[in-house]
C-alpha cells in the first residue's frame, strides 16, 4: 500500500515536471535580426581577363568598424530616453554586431571602389596604400522618433614613406524608420553604413586620386 502511495506521488510530480517543461518550451521563439545587405542584389557577367589585367587593383587596408559600447551585445539595443537604454522583447542580433557592422560597410565600400582590393585587418596581397578605419560614435535608434541617429568619424593613413592621415569631416546621420519594429531599425543601421561608405569613398578620391 505504501508503495502504491510513493508511486502514485512521484508519477504526479513527473506529471507537473513535463507539464512545465511544455510550457516553457512553448514559450515565444526568439526573434533573431540580421542587418539587411547594403548593396542591391545585381546580376552581372564576370569580368573578363583582358580587362582584369588592364585595370591592376590598388590595396586599401580597412580595420573593423568601431561601435559604441553600450551597443556591444547581443540583445536590440534602443535609446528610450536621454539617459536610458531599452531592449526590444525577445529580440537579438542573429551574429556578434560588430562583426554584421564591418561586413555590411565592407560590402557597401567594395561596390563603389571597384578599381581596389579592400582587405579586413591586412592585405595577404602585399602592402597596402592606405588603411581605413571608421568609427561610429553615436549609433542611437529613437524609438518614439522612429528615428536613427548616427555620427561617424573616418580616419585613412597612408602606409607609405610619407605616413600622411587624412580625417575626414564627421558625417552625421538622422534616417527615418520605415515602422516601429527592429527590422526597420536594422535597415535604418544598413542606410548608415552605406553612406558612410560614399563619405569614405570621397575622401579616398581625396587622399589618392
Amino acid at each position: 500500500m505504501r508503495w502504491r502511495k510513493t508511486r502514485g506521488v512521484a508519477l504526479a510530480c513527473a506529471g507537473a515536471a513535463a507539464l512545465l517543461a511544455g510550457c516553457v518550451s512553448h514559450g515565444p521563439a526568439p526573434v533573431l535580426i540580421t542587418l539587411p545587405s547594403t548593396v542591391p542584389f545585381k546580376a552581372s557577367a564576370p569580368a573578363s581577363a583582358a580587362s582584369t589585367a588592364a585595370q591592376p587593383q590598388r590595396l586599401l587596408a580597412v580595420r573593423r568598424v568601431e561601435l559604441p559600447e553600450y551597443l556591444v551585445a547581443r540583445r536590440m539595443r534602443y535609446r528610450a530616453d536621454a539617459s536610458t537604454l531599452a531592449e526590444w522583447p525577445n529580440t537579438y542580433w542573429a551574429e556578434r554586431i560588430e562583426i554584421g557592422v564591418t561586413r555590411e560597410f565592407l560590402s557597401a565600400l567594395r561596390a563603389e571602389l571597384p578599381g581596389w582590393t579592400l582587405c579586413e585587418g591586412q592585405c595577404a596581397e602585399g602592402t597596402p596604400e592606405w588603411t581605413l578605419q571608421v568609427d561610429l560614435t553615436l549609433v542611437d535608434y529613437l524609438r518614439d522618433a522612429r528615428t536613427l541617429k548616427a555620427s561617424a568619424n573616418i580616419t585613412l593613413s597612408a602606409t607609405g614613406a610619407t605616413q600622411r592621415v587624412l580625417r575626414w569631416p564627421q558625417q552625421n546621420y538622422e534616417i527615418p524608420a520605415a515602422a516601429d519594429t527592429p527590422q526597420a531599425q536594422a535597415q535604418a543601421l544598413s542606410d548608415v553604413l552605406r553612406r558612410t561608405a560614399l563619405a569614405a569613398k570621397e575622401a579616398l578620391s581625396t587622399a589618392a586620386p
